[in-house]
């Protein structure tokens, strides 16, 4: 995709030892955007909600080239985009 605009962000990994937390108020992914994700949910336009993981894929519908999704959670391995741009990035450890 060509772009990706996420609010409130929140990412939480552990890597064999502590808990790290990223945040961020807004992160702006733009180029060649790519999500790699284990599970995926949302609500397109607030009225049709879907989550797509390996488990089990919905038959989505048509969906236009621009999709507004409010509800958004995912379970993210990796994303990999031409440029970032962040508001309010904090990383944390516990």
């Amino acid at each position: 995709m060509a772009a990706a605009s996420l609010r409130d962000y929140r990412l939480r990994t552990r890597d064999g030892g502590e808990e790290y937390g990223l945040t961020a108020r807004s992160l702006e992914l733009r180029g060649d955007v790519t999500l790699y994700l284990t599970r995926f949910s949302g609500c397109i336009e607030g009225l049709l909600c879907l989550t797509f993981s390996p488990e089990g894929l919905p038959a989505p519908p048509v969906i236009p080239p621009f999709v507004f999704m409010t509800r958004v959670s995912a379970e993210q391995a990796l994303v990999t985009s031409d440029v970032i741009v962040t508001d309010g990035l904090r990383l944390e450890a516990s």
